[in-house]
């Protein structure tokens, strides 16, 4: 049987590397400029919380590590937000592999220190993909604020 988990999570790394194309191809330097719009955030700072979401909930979380989060502040290429994400699919790899044969695994524990969740491990799954795609979609907003035209990095692309 196809593992589905992992056939969904390598749609997202592909619409993923659309944006990484986009960011080396057109944004360039770019993706490091603060937008009032967005909290004077920048894209760099967008895409380095997806990868922290991906730590918090499937590494630290779900699969019960212990992976410090990463500083936006020591991110200053796009090689570094490619290296980051490595280790994000490296750590959605493990999950993959863990919970392939029954997607919908109970998944207790404390998130915060008082604050104790009981879930499954598809609505963690489906939570970190689609918080991906709002922020990706708001990094493709800034992008055009600051004057660039983005690629579409939907999953499916026409």
């Amino acid at each position: 049987m196809q593992n589905l988990l992992q056939f969904q999570y390598n749609l997202v790394k592909e619409s993923r590397e659309v944006v990484f194309v986009y960011l080396e191809s057109e944004v360039k330097g770019d993706f490091l400029v603060p937008l009032p719009a967005y909290n004077d955030k920048n894209i760099r700072y967008m895409l380095v919380h997806i990868a922290n979401t991906y730590i918090a909930w499937i590494n630290n979380f779900v699969l019960k590590g212990d992976r410090k989060f990463f500083s936006e502040d020591k991110i200053s290429s796009i090689d570094q937000l490619r290296d980051i994400f490595d280790e994000v699919d490296h750590i959605m790899n493990q999950f993959c592999s863990k919970y392939s044969e029954d997607l919908v695994q109970p998944v207790k524990g404390y998130k915060w220190v008082d604050k104790y969740i009981e879930t499954d491990s598809y609505s963690i799954f489906t939570h970190v993909i689609t918080h991906e795609f709002h922020h990706k979609g708001q990094s493709m907003t800034m992008g055009r604020l600051l004057g660039h035209t983005p690629l579409d990095t939907d999953i499916l692309r026409f």
